[in-house]
């Protein structure tokens, strides 16, 4: 019953408190939360199929933008980095959806996880950016092994949730600090495409850092001084928007940096709801 399953209460990831509703459905579809961290956001306060409706129905977005870029990459036969890269943030995108929509354990381990793996795609297209050919032919197996040893420290670690939040910041860093080295080429570029360029750039690299400052940070600090305010604010749904629209542009942003090293004639596009999107003429490379 309700209170056998209080036994385990999962707790918010700033302080450590124990959540003081499990549920606000009676019935809750997935089962009292088993997840080791819980958000703002109320449990079952809107269904009982749902456990966080907005941090849920917020990570769509991510689903939607990744099987456009898949789409994009067959329509202009992009290297298999790129397939990997929107696949990446598509398994995100479900990974969040499991862990808000359920807070189950697997749904937690689901979504941490299949960040850390997709950021690998992220690492591999920037430090592979330079060159047509690659250089660094072991570097996707150095990944592979980084991210299997995670998963199973992860695994095997009841208290993994700071070291994921370091070792995931960590990456992330590196991502931007190596794409701001590929922007410095476009920097003083006075044509269409160097602009865009460095408006991807600058999206892409203020959107996770600002939106883990601005709205991460903030919701989990505040939200246990603050339930009220902060259960209306949303802000950890914010953030998933933002961190949609961040990976997007760096997707973007390298895609035209490699058709250009790459000699393929391209020019930047806007798309549906004006999301800007790689044009590539001619085909096939």
């Amino acid at each position: 019953s309700m209170a056998a399953a209080g036994a385990h209460r999962p707790v918010d990831p700033f302080y450590g408190r124990p959540t003081e509703v499990l549920s606000h459905a009676k019935d809750p579809f997935w089962g009292l939360p088993t997840s080791a961290v819980d958000w703002c956001e109320p449990n079952y306060a809107h269904t009982r199929y749902v456990a966080e409706l907005f941090n849920t129905l917020s990570s769509v977005p991510m689903v939607v933008v990744s099987l456009h870029g898949l789409w994009l990459c067959h329509r202009y036969k992009l290297e298999p980095r790129f397939y990997l890269c929107w696949a990446g943030l598509g398994v995100v995108g479900l990974g969040s959806l499991s862990f808000h929509g359920t807070l189950t354990h697997f749904g937690q381990a689901l979504d941490e996880l299949s960040m850390i793996v997709a950021s690998m795609a992220f690492v591999y297209v920037v430090l592979e950016a330079g060159h047509p050919e690659a250089r660094h032919p072991w570097l996707p197996f150095v990944e592979g092994a980084y991210s299997v040893a995670f998963a199973i420290a992860y695994l095997t670690s009841p208290f993994f949730f700071p070291f994921f939040i370091v070792a995931y910041g960590a990456t992330v860093l590196l991502i931007i600090h190596q794409a701001y080295r590929v922007y410095l080429l476009y920097q003083k570029e006075g044509t269409i495409a160097g602009k865009w360029q460095r408006t991807l750039f600058w999206i892409a690299a203020a959107g996770y850092p600002g939106g883990f400052l601005l709205f991460w940070v903030p919701e989990n600090a505040l939200c246990p001084l603050y339930p009220e305010l902060f259960r209306m604010l949303n802000f950890h749904a914010i953030f998933h928007i933002v961190t949609t629209i961040s990976p997007y542009c760096y997707v973007v942003f390298m895609t035209y940096h490699r058709c250009v090293v790459l000699r393929r004639r391209a020019e930047h596009r806007s798309g549906i709801a004006g999301m800007p999107y790689v044009h590539v003429m001619g085909g096939a490379p």
